[in-house]
């Protein structure tokens, strides 16, 4: 029992550091995040940074893989049913979801990539399989004569371009949209109009 809050109790420190590194790198740049101001942020002792991570880049490669590389595709696939304003609807809300969530990592890889490019490759590897997750549903689609022929994956690459411009740009904006609008709305207005341009209407 000892052993086990023992590691609970690191897994939480860890976890806080990340979190405080995450928000600096993201606000200030790696170059002018120092491990201080990251313990500080994190209630820690500078000491008790280097004990879990050693340096201020296996740190910066700790959140990237962390907040950047966890697989968000799953079994998404396997949730699809077909009906493609529905199906849409859910991948959208999951690309919402999941972008606003990583933001900060999100930036820093931009910010940061001429320093650390492999940051790119970890961030760009979850967008890289769901646009192949979706290029192939859409080619079901135009088999089914459901959507216009067209190129599957630039139709991948548009639908997920929506979120992921309106979720990184508002990271950098840091305000929202005026007049408001819920995240569900914005799902559901992306879809609308993502829809409206490839389907084959029933009269054709």
């Amino acid at each position: 029992m000892e052993n086990e809050l023992s590691s609970r109790g690191t897994d939480i420190t860890r976890s806080r550091i990340m979190q405080a590194a995450s928000q600096l790198f993201s606000e200030k740049g790696y170059a002018g995040t120092t491990t201080r101001a990251i313990a500080d942020l994190a209630c820690v002792n500078e000491v008790t940074l280097f004990r879990h991570f050693g340096t201020k880049e296996k740190l910066a490669k700790a959140v990237m893989d962390q907040f950047g590389g966890m697989a968000v595709a799953g079994d998404l696939e396997t949730r699809l049913s077909g009906d493609l304003f529905q199906d849409l609807t859910l991948i959208g809300q999951m690309m919402m979801r999941v972008m606003t969530a990583r933001n900060d990592a999100i930036r820093m890889a931009i910010c940061e990539a001429k320093n650390f490019p492999e940051f790119l490759d970890v961030v760009a590897e979850n967008p890289r399989q769901l646009r192949r997750m979706l290029a192939r549903y859409f080619e079901g689609q135009m088999a089914a004569q459901k959507v216009i022929p067209s190129h599957p994956e630039v139709l991948a690459q548009a639908f997920l371009g929506m979120f992921f411009s309106y979720t990184v740009l508002q990271g950098f904006l840091l305000d929202s949209l005026q007049p408001k609008i819920s995240t569900e709305e914005v799902v559901e207005q992306f879809v609308t109009l993502f829809v409206r341009g490839i389907v084959i209407s029933e009269e054709e």
